[in-house]
């Protein structure tokens, strides 16, 4: 991805992005590695651009008559650990490719890129699609669309 469309300018601007913007995601990446995450090409690219980010998407729910909103975090530090290596593993069985977490997200997701920067979610043993790129990913965010069940793996 090489440039963020206008319309979701807003929606990362409003978690402090900036056009251009290029994070030390080296100590996570190098983490996620030793654990024996498969860290592609994809997982570096877009940790470099967006890691660290939280941003606030729909969908929401009123609460005490305010909007509270979902939220995802471009930090894979949370779900840096061998048992969820093991996970992402379990994971990749049902979504045919390997997997490398890049964040979470409030509806208690793990959030995953493959090599060939597809999207997917895990949790529990669920595993979800997402997005098809990284412009999709946000735009479902801001659209409040959830990730697809694709299946579930067993013990």
């Amino acid at each position: 991805m090489d440039a963020v469309p206008g319309d979701l300018v807003g929606l990362l601007s409003s978690a402090g992005w900036v056009p251009g913007r290029r994070v030390d995601a080296g100590d996570i990446l190098d983490r996620l590695r030793s654990l024996g995450f498969e860290v592609s090409e994809a997982a570096t690219e877009f940790l470099s651009r967006f890691a660290f980010l939280s941003l606030e998407h729909e969908p929401s729910i009123l609460l005490h008559g305010e909007r509270s909103y979902c939220w995802t975090r471009f930090d894979p530090s949370a779900v840096a650990t061998t048992r969820d290596a093991r996970i992402a593993r379990r994971c990749a069985e049902i979504a045919g490719t390997s997997l490398c977490p890049v964040g979470t997200d409030g509806f208690h997701l793990t959030l995953y890129i493959a090599a060939d920067s597809t999207f997917f979610a895990g949790r529990d043993a669920s595993v979800f699609r997402y997005a098809s790129d990284t412009v999709e990913l946000l735009s479902m965010m801001r659209a409040g669309q959830r990730p697809v069940l694709l299946g579930e793996w067993s013990s």
